[in-house]
């Protein structure tokens, strides 16, 4: 601290003071005396060094037509300085042009909200989308459903089941195989309608390697009416339906149309033939228990007459169809025909 008195002022004693002042007190002395004013300044001068206070006190200052008089510490700042005016009023207004960037009590503020990274939000629209897609896919499974079990359940009402699974048939129902499962091609020409209810069923055989799933027989049938067409020059195939070692039946040419199988009794017939050569193997029983519910199938519906008469293919030409093994078997089902001694006795009126 430096304390220096200017003699060159008019107006009384002046004290200028330089650094950091402590706890000082200046007072003025009322005496004229040129020889206690050097006293005092004296005494002044000789005073040991004060001690620093964090809270400088002033007592009674007075200054007058002086400059450049400071009074506490200095700080200086090396670099660009930002000054901030902070108004607060009693009603908590505060200033609108003031941006925090912290509190003041020198803590961080959290960031604003609005930089702050949003989370993703689903817009009405896109809610509305997700829920009609999810909607349309119901749908769509619904109907699939339906119309894949609508012909499963007719055909179970009825007995037929037309499955493609797994060779597993129940004991109640029946798995025919139509025309486009096993890959036929179109007639070559027009089939003559068959009068119906049919009076005869005549049971035959294919004369053909058996099958016993359902690749192996759909080749058999495909086979069959290839060489019934090509070779035999027949507008389709021969048969009616025929039995696979499968336990499956395929459909040939119906219920309704004339078979060309046994020359001459054609119009009075449905003709049911066993896939395969039975002269002496024996039909697995799944294949003969085809046959009889496709038969008591075309007598539920008006296609097969409730007093039919069942012959082998053997009692009306000259041929070892069905084979032995078949023929012992139809033997012992209902309506067969055993002993006639001429074709007239059992023919229709027709």
């Amino acid at each position: 601290m430096e304390i220096k008195f200017d003699p060159t002022r008019n107006n009384g004693e002046r004290v200028r003071v330089n650094g950091d002042l402590g706890v000082v007190l200046v007072t003025e002395d009322s005496s004229d005396s040129d020889t206690e004013k050097q006293s005092a300044i004296d005494t002044l001068s000789t005073l040991p060094g004060l001690q620093n206070s964090s809270a400088p006190v002033f007592g009674s200052v007075s200054v007058s037509e002086s400059e450049n008089v400071h009074f506490g510490n200095n700080t200086y700042f090396n670099g660009p300085v930002t000054i901030k005016q902070i108004i607060k009023t009693k009603s908590g207004i505060e200033n609108e042009s003031y941006t925090k960037d912290g509190d003041e009590d020198g803590r961080a503020v959290p960031p604003s909200k609005e930089n702050s990274v949003k989370p993703l939000q689903v817009l009405p629209w896109n809610k509305l989308a997700v829920i009609g897609v999810c909607v349309g896919i119901v749908i769509i499974i619904v109907v699939v459903t339906l119309t894949v079990n609508q012909p499963t359940e007719a055909l179970q009402k009825s007995g037929v089941s037309n499955s493609t699974g797994p060779m597993i048939i129940s004991p109640a129902y029946l798995r025919i195989v139509n025309r486009s499962d096993w890959l036929s091609q179109p007639a070559e020409g027009p089939l003559d309608p068959l009068r119906l209810p049919a009076p005869w069923v005549i049971i035959t055989h294919t004369a053909t390697e058996a099958c016993d799933s359902q690749s192996q027989c759909i080749l058999r049938v495909r086979s069959i009416q290839t060489y019934h067409i090509e070779s035999k020059g027949w507008y389709d195939i021969a048969y009616n339906f025929l039995v696979g070692g499968d336990g499956s039946v395929y459909y040939g040419r119906g219920w309704d149309y004339m078979g060309s199988h046994t020359q001459g009794y054609n119009k009075y017939s449905i003709a049911i033939a066993f896939i395969g050569t039975f002269n002496t193997v024996k039909p697995p029983k799944r294949q003969v228990e085809a046959a009889e519910k496709l038969i008591k199938i075309g007598v539920q519906y008006g296609k097969i007459a409730k007093d039919y008469k069942l012959l082998a293919h053997r009692q009306l030409m000259s041929t070892l169809s069905p084979g032995d093994a078949v023929f012992d078997i139809i033997q012992t089902w209902p309506h067969f025909v055993s002993n006639f001694t001429s074709d007239q006795t059992i023919l229709p009126n027709y």
